[in-house]
């Protein structure tokens, strides 16, 4: 019978063994990316230090599939949030032995690894599953957890914009953030992670929104937010440069992560893509990436006109325990 045995002591092979062996990778659709780079940092995102409390990375032993890596965290940031503990599974990744898709089960090794996690006080365990790791999605599925969001992938080059047209924007400032949080929590996509899933209150899905805000401007999770050079605006785009790994994965690519528009700013996305484009292009960036619900065809098709193509999409699972 399987059985569970901490990550922590061979954490470093299993870094290496992981580089070598990941079939995929989350940007693997960038055109020109170094996919081993992308694999590798990948396996170092998944296999960082953790304290005790958040790690919930195990080696899975068992006959049939040999050593298999189970790897999740508790997130300490989104537990105190929302109050209750929260923590993210990265995946189920065999070590030794290549796995039929079609016949792997991962129902034993994941059902050890919820009962650690709920001696860990985890009540909401969550997982982004890219839609190729079939094996995953089936035991994750028979294990009770409900599919709460797909997301979409696009991507494209940067180029210099068509027109000389220029339109008045600044960096965000921290007087700004009452009236951008007030629109990212006003203008709700129903099918985004959070308001989607009922087991999350609608007033913490919002607050939310606002925190993200906070933390965008305050630089903790972006580089860049964009808005109108005007008094209280109402619009806003914000990225992460990923400058680090640019070396690495052999383009300069950065990540549109959040936008959003008023009603009464209605327009201004149309605005601001060419301003953040200028200013991406100084910073010394080549190539964007960002996501949407594939439910938000507005934004799909807004990216499509201005280029941009379909990279891959990701499934959002979650159990409350």
């Amino acid at each position: 019978m399987g059985k569970l045995v901490a990550l922590e002591p061979q954490r470093e092979e299993v870094r290496r063994a992981l580089a070598e062996r990941l079939r995929w990778s989350p940007r693997d659709f960038i055109p020109r990316i170094s996919r081993e780079a992308d694999r590798s940092i990948w396996a170092e995102a998944m296999t960082g230090e953790l304290s005790a409390e958040n790690d919930l990375r195990f080696i899975y032993h068992s006959r049939r599939y040999g050593s298999l890596a189970l790897l999740a965290e508790r997130l300490p940031w989104d537990s105190d949030f929302f109050g209750f503990g929260v923590a993210r599974l990265h995946g189920v990744f065999p070590l030794e032995k290549e796995s039929s898709e079609r016949q792997a089960c991962w129902n034993k090794p994941l059902e050890k690894l919820l009962k650690q996690a709920q001696r860990r006080d985890v009540r909401y365990l969550f997982a982004l599953v890219d839609p190729r790791d079939t094996a995953l999605l089936r035991s994750l599925g028979e294990l009770g957890f409900a599919l709460i969001e797909t997301r979409y992938y696009h991507h494209g080059p940067l180029v210099e914009p068509p027109t000389d047209e220029r339109y008045p924007v600044r960096r965000a400032r921290e007087e700004d953030i009452p009236s951008l949080a007030r629109t990212a929590a006003e203008r709700v996509n129903p099918y985004d992670r959070f308001h989607a899933d009922p087991f999350i209150p609608e007033k913490a899905a919002s607050e939310l929104m606002r925190r993200w805000i906070e933390e965008s401007v305050a630089g903790r999770m972006a580089d860049l937010v964009l808005v109108p050079d005007v008094e209280s605006p109402g619009a806003f785009v914000t990225y992460r440069f990923h400058q680090v790994h640019w070396k690495r994965w052999k383009v300069k690519l950065v990540q549109g992560v959040l936008s959003a528009v008023s009603t009464d700013f209605l327009g201004w996305m149309g605005k601001l893509t060419p301003e953040v484009n200028r200013i991406l292009l100084a910073e010394g960036a080549e190539y964007t990436f960002g996501s949407t619900q594939v439910t938000n065809r507005p934004i799909i098709h807004f990216a499509q006109e201005a280029g941009a193509r379909f990279g891959r999409c990701e499934h959002t699972l979650r159990i409350v325990l």
